[in-house]
């Protein structure tokens, strides 16, 4: 499963939520990047479900000396599947793309969601203060002596 071709559709799919609409661009690239990992995720998990070790992992005993499976390594965050034989060989069965694509995306998402939070946050201090921007130096009354 190492082709590249799943994770252009995937990409594809989440580059459609990207508007380019003054005002809407940070909105797009939230659900641009939280539905590419997901369906990136997804795919993962789907990989790590279909892989039977029994299939996946056989004895290989027709060679001299016979190799047999010693260790069946599985989860999903993040999604993984490898095999261990004894000769040293080992295989994996989640395609190479799967991790490197959601932790980018995961990254972009974290990034726009605290530009997100910033610009909100901006944008609620500006319609408190009279007149918008700074508030007023704060001014304490001098007692005369």
């Amino acid at each position: 499963m190492g082709s590249w071709f799943p994770a252009v559709v995937i990409v594809a799919c989440g580059l459609g939520f990207v508007r380019f609409r003054a005002g809407r661009r940070l909105v797009g690239v939230i659900r641009a990047s939280a539905t590419t990992g997901l369906l990136c995720c997804l795919f993962g998990c789907l990989q790590v479900a279909l892989t039977i070790p029994a299939h996946a992992c056989p004895d290989q005993l027709e060679l001299r000396p016979p190799v047999h499976l010693v260790r069946y390594d599985s989860g999903i965050l993040p999604p993984r599947v490898t095999c261990y034989w004894d000769c040293g060989a080992q295989k994996d069965f989640v395609s190479g793309w799967v991790t490197p694509l959601a932790l980018t995306c995961a990254v972009v998402l974290t990034a726009a969601l605290v530009t997100a939070l910033r610009l909100f946050r901006r944008h609620r201090l500006d319609r408190r203060v009279p007149g918008g921007g700074q508030a007023p130096p704060c001014r304490v009354p001098v007692a005369d002596a």
